[in-house]
C-alpha cells in the first residue's frame, strides 16, 4: 500500500493540556508516516479503536503506533 488515509483522529485523554495534546496527535501522524505498512492491509479498513492502559505520555505515539500497526496486520 502507498498510502493510508486518516479521516478522523480522535484521543481521549485526561491530565493533558490542548497544546500537548495536539504535539501527542502530531507525533501519532509522524509515526504512521515512516511506519512500513504492509502492502497487503485492508483497503478499507474501517475504524480502528486503540484502547491503551495508563502509561507515560512520553512513550503513548509509539504505543498508539504500534498497536494500529497490529491491528492492520491482522486485517483480513
Amino acid at each position: 500500500m502507498d498510502e493510508i488515509r486518516i479521516d478522523r483522529l480522535t484521543l481521549q485523554l485526561s491530565g493533558i493540556s490542548e497544546s500537548e495534546g495536539r504535539r501527542l496527535a502530531m507525533r501519532i501522524t509522524e509515526g504512521l508516516a515512516a511506519a512500513a505498512i504492509p502492502g497487503d492491509v485492508a483497503a478499507a479498513q474501517g475504524a480502528i479503536r486503540v484502547d491503551l492502559s495508563a502509561g507515560s505520555v512520553d512513550t503513548l505515539p509509539e504505543r498508539i503506533v504500534a498497536e494500529v500497526l497490529r491491528q492492520l496486520r491482522r486485517s483480513p
